[in-house]
């Protein structure tokens, strides 16, 4: 294993570490937000924000969601980007692979890699 194979080795570990981290930053922030906001531990969804989860696909999630953390963070959109957050980790993770293998020319995990990157960008389209 040469320099260069363990630096994006090890970029690729911190991908999910930063996202897993970032995601509980973003989560905690707004439960402790709504707590000091209500003084309850449970999140009042209103019918505003369930509609983000309700319908659409996960892009559109993500996009309502920074959209409104740029209108005014409240807990529930800090919860939501967390969540946003904890999904999109995967996803950047095997953007990276994707990468890796390729400056490897390792061809046929770098075509696998994309098959993945394919199933799961089909995947947060549907859902």
């Amino acid at each position: 294993m040469n320099v260069r194979s363990s630096f994006l080795q090890l970029g690729i570990s911190w991908i999910l570490r930063i996202g897993v981290v970032l995601s509980v930053i973003f989560e905690a922030s707004g439960l402790l937000l709504n707590y000091f906001q209500t003084g309850s531990t449970s999140l009042g969804f209103t019918d505003q924000s369930l509609w983000r989860v309700r319908g659409g696909n996960f892009f559109d999630f993500a996009y309502s969601t920074a959209g409104s953390v740029f209108a005014g963070i409240t807990a529930v959109e800090l919860v939501s980007l967390g969540i946003a957050t904890l999904m999109f980790t995967p996803y950047f993770r095997v953007i990276a692979a994707v990468f890796y293998y390729s400056v490897e020319k390792d061809w046929k995990y770098a075509a696998i890699t994309v098959f993945v990157f394919a199933v799961i960008t089909t995947a947060l389209f549907v859902f």
